[in-house]
């Protein structure tokens, strides 16, 4: 099948918000490689509506689990593909109801990793991500390389609500300032960091930082964020935005974002903002902030970021201000 021939993509991210963020570079690669093309994409309700809007994608499909699980899963995304007329498959996350359904619309390209019915796919890779050599974003231009000419990192602007959609912020925060945001959470328990460490880290940069401190979260988060936030005596709207309203917090009211390695920390650097990011078990090199200025501290006990935290306070002093 030439290039000409492709007109309908069909790309898959079903799974969490930081591996879908960091996909929509491969995305947007693919596009500029076949701009005639349209794209479309399978992902999670919060996932799609948070990016709704992007230019480089046409048709949004929500990903949910008791439509697309099991054989009778594979059969209804393969009626899509059918329907849709879609020339190539990209699994972007493998599974074997997305490899059994572009093989049962006898999709032309069929592209993915070789794991997980990988011979259902005609065009694939071996899934060498656990080697931890590259990044994700580079890991998913391995797979898109098979269909594209030009390789390189695009950018692009993830769109976000104007400033008053935060209306419901108004009560609690400034919403013509901008706040060092931090994100001392992960679905991940062996990744936080204990507390102790976020009390010194907060009282320094009251201290030495302009700018009022915030507490994200989402609302599973709700009941640790209370307790964490009275003990810093920091503002909290854990479980106040969705994810898109994040998003316009975080591109509107945030100067520095400093987290964990999970979905808000990539969501502040796709947004390009400051961020330091936390790693206490993942590896960096494959997780870390990806095309935004950034500090990066790893570690498993406290010390460990504790030896680092003059680092971190430069650059938040660097890059944080209380106004917009």
């Amino acid at each position: 099948m030439n290039k000409k021939e492709i007109k309908n993509f069909f790309f898959i991210r079903s799974d969490r918000l930081g591996e879908f963020l960091l996909s929509l570079y491969a995305i947007k690669l693919v596009k500029f490689n076949y701009p005639d093309s349209k794209i479309y994409l399978l992902a999670k309700k919060d996932n799609v509506d948070l990016v709704m809007g992007i230019d480089f994608v046409d048709h949004f499909i929500e990903y949910k689990n008791d439509v697309f699980e099991g054989f009778s899963g594979a059969f209804n995304l393969s009626n899509i593909l059918r329907k849709e007329k879609i020339d190539c498959v990209i699994s972007l996350n493998p599974k074997k109801e997305f490899h059994l359904a572009s093989l049962l619309a006898a999709v032309p390209l069929r592209l993915g990793y070789n794991r997980k019915w990988g011979f259902c796919l005609n065009r694939k890779i071996e899934d060498k991500k656990h080697l931890v050599q590259k990044h994700e974003v580079e890991y998913n231009f391995d797979l898109v390389k098979l269909i594209c000419k030009d390789i390189f990192t695009p950018s692009f602007d993830l769109t976000v609500d104007k400033l008053g959609t935060l209306n419901m912020l108004s009560g609690c925060l400034n919403l013509s300032q901008k706040y060092i945001v931090i994100h001392p959470f992960s679905s991940n328990p062996s990744k936080q960091i204990e507390i102790a460490y976020w009390t010194r880290l907060v009282s320094a940069l009251k201290e030495k930082c302009a700018g009022d401190i915030v507490l994200i979260g989402s609302k599973e988060e709700m009941p640790e964020s209370e307790v964490l936030a009275e003990k810093l005596d920091i503002k909290n709207v854990t479980g106040k935005l969705s994810l898109r309203n994040l998003a316009s917090f975080l591109k509107h009211n945030c100067s520095l974002f400093i987290g964990l390695d999970s979905g808000p920390m990539h969501l502040a650097s796709i947004l390009k903002r400051p961020v330091v990011g936390l790693f206490k078990i993942s590896n960096s090199r494959r997780w870390g902030p990806f095309d935004t200025q950034s500090l990066i501290v790893e570690g498993v006990d406290l010390s460990s970021f504790l030896a680092k935290s003059e680092d971190i306070l430069k650059f938040a002093c660097a890059n944080s201000t209380g106004k917009i």
